[in-house]
């Protein structure tokens, strides 16, 4: 191991770098590199040749962090000539790509080196830097007599990824080259830039290159494109198959949306019910995910219905849940023969996911096996199977679901109601017949879901007479239900339920009463404000900016006055619906407060306004006691003026004590200028 006089002579560590230890060895580098370069880079390039990666790679990391590298460029270049350490030729090139632009001249000016090995690094190294100015050399290439060089010209051209390369590229397609007419073809494809069909169709003809042309035209091909794509799924190699089918669907994501159907959905919903299906059907056998979505995708567009068994399997995988729902709703009334009959025999899984596909595609054709599912004996089955019978608007199947309040899973009963609610928002009498039978039910839970129920039937008098119930959650759940009923008689018992002995009912009622927006609720909201209860008093207040009037800012401006704690930013919250000038005044107070919350509450309220505040309060809130709130004022001026809150932030930045504050402005101010 080297010892402490490295860290005085950087040579001394030399004999180390032929230690049996690779270890040593590496540590041996990194003190030589800390040497100048002129001194140490031959055991850098001693070091480059290592058998050990690891050694390898931190004397090229040396060599590049050492000041004055690009100056011996030429003499890494050299270290390419090494036929028996391949080692070697790699740290070379990484150190030459590593020097980035500053090496190109070097390059460019061996392009013609006697060695082929050689000049296929040159452009190899080209490509990895990427830079436009190496095209000339590396077009130049394209006719080198040596076939791998050539062939690497081409890859490094579609590296470098430039328009300006197509026509070279193209023109070198006219060699009877197998390997580099199919490289270009990737190169082409790369670029991503438009080339005439007439350039590639030709190479259809070569089953070597059809892959690649495939490829291609899903890179660069437009409209034209799309029947050669589409002739494309019938090829009897697997792998030009899925080459034209992620090609045309490249092709049609780029097309106008306007233009999709005509351009190439009318090719697809040609292919119904022709063997192209089963070829297509063959590739979902792959572990290609992407390659799976793309044909589902397609089966989909041509919505042949002998498709939807195998997509109806792919249901299965999550990534790709969207795209079979998709694709089954296009297969139409196959897909609900399909399901109910993959449902006789199915276990207990596959009956969840089916009743799930029938709900999210909407299949009514699917009633038997959904109310079969409603009695079954696992109880997700059970969830799953009401759920769709609700979202398909199964009227027929309200008796089963109102049983299925009666469930002993709580999941299954919420399910339940859930889906009656959805019946009874299109106003089916069946839901309100059911409903009254569950009000009169013995058990609180039933009568609770009866008080639901007519709150989405908006039956104001059934509410009425359940507001008086003897359990707190049915009144609760009565009150509740009628919010949005402005009627007087909804109106007058809401204010009764004000007076309720339980403050969640108390807390429903207000809340209730300040949706209806009535002037006349005003006043017992206000005695509301003098409730016992913090929680009553909050929701009163909250119900009172919703009206508002003068009494009304009369009555918040005491609460941030005298109250403290939740009723406080129920208070600020009900001044920010106010919206008036006196609102505002009273918010901006607010965010003197010692109490750090109510502060914050008022600086959140402000920052959803215009501009003027910012300059009224500017120097307030940056010298504000809660670094929270000095932080996000920074963030605020800077989103709002832009870079004419620089000077202010730079004041600020001059004065504040915090930190993590200091951190954060400065930040801001780098983004800024």
């Amino acid at each position: 191991m080297t010892d402490d006089r490295t860290a005085l002579d950087p040579l001394a560590a030399v004999t180390d770098l032929s230690s049996p230890d690779e270890e040593t060895r590496r540590c041996a580098v990194i003190s030589v590199a800390a040497g100048p370069i002129a001194l140490v880079r031959g055991h850098l390039f001693q070091a480059m040749g290592d058998c050990s990666w690891r050694v390898r790679k931190e004397a090229v990391e040396g060599f590049l962090a050492s000041a004055g590298a690009r100056e011996y460029a030429a003499e890494v270049f050299e270290l390419l000539r090494s036929q028996d350490n391949a080692g070697l030729r790699s740290s070379a090139v990484e150190a030459l790509v590593g020097l980035g632009p500053a090496s190109i001249p070097l390059l460019q000016a061996r392009v013609h080196d006697g060695d082929p090995d050689v000049r296929k690094f040159v452009v190899d190294i080209l490509g990895d830097i990427g830079d436009e100015s190496s095209l000339p050399s590396l077009v130049d290439a394209l006719g080198d007599d040596d076939p791998n060089v050539r062939v690497a010209a081409a890859e490094n051209l579609g590296k470098v990824g430039s328009r300006s390369a197509v026509e070279p590229l193209l023109a070198a397609l006219r060699r009877p080259d197998l390997t580099l007419r199919f490289t270009i073809l990737e190169a082409l494809g790369r670029i991503g830039q438009p080339v005439p069909m007439e350039a590639v169709s030709p190479f259809m003809e070569d089953p070597l290159l059809k892959k690649a042309v495939y490829e291609c035209l899903g890179s660069v091909g437009a409209l034209e494109s799309v029947p050669i794509l589409v002739k494309g799924f019938s090829e009897p190699s697997r792998g030009c198959r899925e080459a034209a089918v992620k090609g045309l669907m490249a092709v049609r994501e780029r097309l106008p949306s306007d233009r999709v159907a005509g351009a190439v959905d009318s090719h697809l919903a040609g292919l119904r019910g022709t063997p192209v299906v089963k070829s297509l059907l063959d590739l979902l056998d792959s572990p290609d995910v992407l390659l799976h979505r793309l044909v589902i995708r397609l089966l989909g567009l041509i919505g042949d219905a002998d498709a939807a068994g195998p997509v109806l399997h792919a249901c299965g995988n999550e990534q790709l849940l969207p795209d079979c729902l998709q694709a089954l709703r296009s297969m139409g009334a196959g897909t609900e023969a399909l399901l109910n009959e993959e449902y006789l025999r199915a276990d207990e899984g596959e009956r969840y996911m089916i009743l799930c596909l029938c709900g999210d595609l909407g299949l009514a054709g699917c009633r038997s096996i959904i109310s079969s599912g409603m009695a079954d004996s696992v109880p997700q089955v059970r969830e799953s199977a009401v759920r769709a019978a609700g979202r398909i608007g199964l009227m027929e199947l309200v008796t089963e679901m109102a049983l299925m309040l009666n469930d002993f899973d709580q999941d299954v009963r919420a399910a339940a109601l859930q889906s009656m609610e959805l019946l009874a928002a299109t106003g089916d009498a069946s839901v309100g017949r059911e409903a009254l039978v569950l009000s009169q039910q013995p058990e609180p839970e039933k009568r609770r879901y009866a008080a639901v129920l007519f709150g989405v039937l908006r039956d104001g008098a059934r509410l009425a007479l359940m507001m008086k119930d003897a359990d707190d959650m049915v009144r609760k759940a009565a009150v509740q239900g009628s919010a949005g009923l402005a009627d007087d008689d909804a109106v007058h018992h809401l204010t009764l339920a004000l007076t309720d002995e339980n403050p969640a009912v108390r807390i429903a009622a207000a809340e209730a009463l300040g949706e209806s927006k009535r002037e006349d609720v005003l006043e017992p909201l206000l005695l509301v404000a003098r409730d016992p209860d913090p929680w009553v008093r909050s929701a009163g207040l909250k119900s009172l900016g919703m009206i508002g009037g003068r009494p009304v800012l009369a009555e918040l401006e005491n609460a941030l006055k005298t109250e403290s704690g939740v009723v406080k930013l129920a208070a600020l919250e009900a001044l920010g619906r106010l919206e008036s000038e006196k609102s505002f005044a009273l918010i901006r107070e607010a965010l003197k407060s010692s109490d750090c919350d109510v502060a914050a509450f008022a600086f959140r309220i402000l920052a959803e306004q215009d501009d003027p505040w910012l300059d009224e309060q500017g120097d307030l809130l940056f010298t504000h006691s809660h670094w929270g709130i000095r932080s996000a004022f920074a963030e605020l001026l800077a989103k709002r003026r832009g870079r004419n809150a620089v000077p202010s932030l730079e004041r600020a930045l001059k004065t504040e004590s915090d930190d993590l504050v200091k951190a954060r402005i400065a930040e801001i101010l780098d983004a800024l200028r």
